[in-house]
């Protein structure tokens, strides 16, 4: 498995310093999520030479991460119109610096929609944006939110074209034992395409999206990693641990990998 960092959207560092954190951390890529005010697609653009002099000399990949706000299946359709225009964007950036993939969020609750309707328009919003990667080999891949097993198949029923985005902590809101997120890493093992790691203690309010450090919730790691190893799993790992202390954050790689132990990665 190749492992990666968020470049904080939200820290005072520019996104160089994020590079050359990265690779001065042990990571193999950064994921670098177009969100403003600090890292607007507009701002990124700006700086695509420097960036990949940057990865030039650090030798290491990335990948890029929307904001979780935008989404492609509003079923609005011309506000569905412009986010899709937005992650095109996105995606347009991602070429340039060579980027692997390019993750969306899965949103199904809006107002007074069924979701079985919202699946329906984020299939087409997915639609757009899988047409638009097709054209550079860029791949689309969809992470889940609040979402069940099911909601996803019915979703890559619509758009088979897409990939899995499995982020752990969001599969362990509201989830006891565990059995969720073994769920989603067997069902989706042919489709699975990236990984987010960090922890939090299940359900929601004060106790929800807490993006600890991995050991520091209730999420079962070594279930996990054996997980992600039955299913072959041998891509991407992003460790989102937020906290302005990135010793939380590097400790949580060495956990990963001590976890993981000898597991190689591939050219995939």
């Amino acid at each position: 498995m190749y492992y990666g960092t968020l470049a904080d959207p939200k820290g005072d560092s520019d996104i160089l310093q994020e590079i050359y954190y990265a690779k001065d951390a042990g990571f193999d890529f950064l994921e670098i999520s177009a969100e403003g005010p600090k890292f607007p697609t507009s701002k990124l653009l700006s700086r695509v030479s420097d960036i990949k002099k940057a990865r030039d000399e650090t030798g290491i990949f990335f990948t890029c991460h929307t904001p979780w706000g935008w989404n492609v299946g509003n079923p609005y359709k011309p506000i569905r119109d412009a986010t899709v225009n937005e992650v095109i964007d996105v995606i347009g950036f991602a070429e340039e610096i060579e980027a692997r993939l390019v993750t969306v969020h899965m949103h199904t609750r809006f107002g007074l929609y069924p979701k079985d309707e919202m699946i329906r328009y984020m299939a087409e919003g997915l639609g757009a944006l899988c047409d638009r990667a097709e054209k550079s080999g860029m791949t689309v891949t969809v992470e889940n939110v609040d979402q069940s097993v099911e909601d996803f198949k019915k979703l890559f029923g619509l758009e088979p074209r897409a990939k899995f985005h499995l982020d752990v902590g969001h599969a362990n809101i509201s989830c006891k034992g565990g059995a969720n997120i073994a769920d989603f890493i067997e069902t989706f093992k042919d489709r699975l395409y990236h990984v987010h790691v960090h922890d939090n203690k299940g359900g929601h309010g004060v106790d929800g999206d807490l993006h600890l450090a991995l050991g520091m919730g209730n999420i079962d790691w070594h279930r996990v990693v054996n997980a992600l190893k039955a299913a072959k799993y041998n891509r991407t790992v992003t460790f989102e641990v937020f906290s302005k202390n990135r010793q939380y954050l590097e400790m949580s790689l060495d956990v990963f990998k001590s976890l993981a132990g000898g597991w190689a990665p591939t050219d995939d």
